[in-house]
């Protein structure tokens, strides 16, 4: 059976929809051998640990290994008005019902669209959220990190406090995405617009055609398409921001035979450059898989991606 542990952060009732704490679920091992660590995935930008297909979590489960999938603060309920039409409604309906004029004017903020570019958490603070789940797992573990989850894996690294492994699967790079952004400014305009528009406004005022050939340049099911579109989140600009490089949130460049760096060969969002050099950067050499885009666990149609996982994950039976 599934259980699910969530850390919630200090403050009222009201404040609880936008700022709650840190969670994650366990997924239980339903076949396979003994495993000597658990696997904590944590996702990317405006995602949770919903993002994480059943198929993909039952190739690991299947294999032995207990899991966790995390979801950072900030983001479940955390809508603004941007992203889901009918928060504010929400907020008023609190307000009305609180009777603290101080704490409705503030909420209300929270809810205005571009509110997480003003009041969000830090890069810092998902880190902390990370560290307390891997205490909380209570177990040796391997972090998969996605995406912007790989910014928090590296800035924990940093701190001298690295889990059993880590793998960076189409993770931000150590130096940052600024790199990385530049490149899609001048090479996909639109895309680019697109994502800068999402960071202020929410999916609602986007196209979701240029997310969806983007992220999935490969395809992907109408459905699993549909759920990320609906449970996307409005993601804090103080950790985009420190994503971007700027002050250095990863740890010197070293031989880390302990982490892992796999990447798409048809990503749009981290190119393989990046990827490759990040492998670089933490002394091996990143592993692709060609037909792959960002959204690496939904192109797992054959089991390549999950299986360049488990084998790795082998070193530490």
């Amino acid at each position: 059976m599934d259980t699910t542990v969530t850390r919630m952060a200090p403050g009222t009732g009201m404040d609880a929809p936008t700022h709650e704490g840190w969670a994650m679920t366990r997924h239980r091992a339903d076949a396979g051998p003994a495993r000597e660590v658990d696997l904590l995935f944590l996702h990317g930008m405006s995602a949770g640990a919903w993002v994480w297909p059943d198929r993909w979590m039952a190739r690991f489960t299947g294999a032995g290994f207990d899991c966790w999938s995390m979801t950072l603060p900030g983001r479940r309920g955390g809508a603004t008005a941007g992203s889901d039409p009918a928060a504010l409604d929400r907020v008023i309906a609190q307000a009305l019902a609180g009777g603290d004029l101080t704490a409705a004017l503030d909420a209300l903020a929270r809810a205005l669209p571009g509110a997480s570019l003003l009041d969000g958490p830090t890069l810092d603070d998902f880190t902390d959220a990370l560290e307390e789940a891997l205490a909380e797992a209570g177990r040796p573990c391997v972090v998969v990190a996605h995406s912007l989850g790989g910014a928090v894996a590296q800035n924990l690294m940093r701190r001298g406090k690295a889990p059993e492994g880590t793998v960076l699967m189409c993770s931000v790079p150590p130096y940052g995405t600024w790199r990385a952004s530049a490149e899609m400014a001048l090479l996909n305009p639109d895309l680019w617009h697109t994502l800068a528009m999402f960071s202020v406004f929410g999916a609602a005022v986007v196209d979701p055609l240029i997310l969806r050939n983007n992220f999935f340049p490969s395809g992907v099911r109408d459905a699993d398409f549909a759920r990320l579109l609906t449970n996307l989140r409005d993601e804090s600009l103080a950790a985009t921001a420190q994503a971007l490089g700027f002050p250095p949130f990863a740890p010197f460049p070293a031989i880390r035979p302990e982490v892992l760096v796999i990447g798409g060969g048809r990503d749009r969002i981290i190119p393989p450059t990046d990827t490759l050099m990040t492998g670089f950067y933490h002394g091996g050499i990143a592993q692709f898989l060609p037909d792959a885009g960002h959204m690496m666990m939904y192109d797992d149609v054959d089991g390549a991606a999950s299986d360049m996982i488990l084998t790795w994950l082998d070193r530490f039976a």
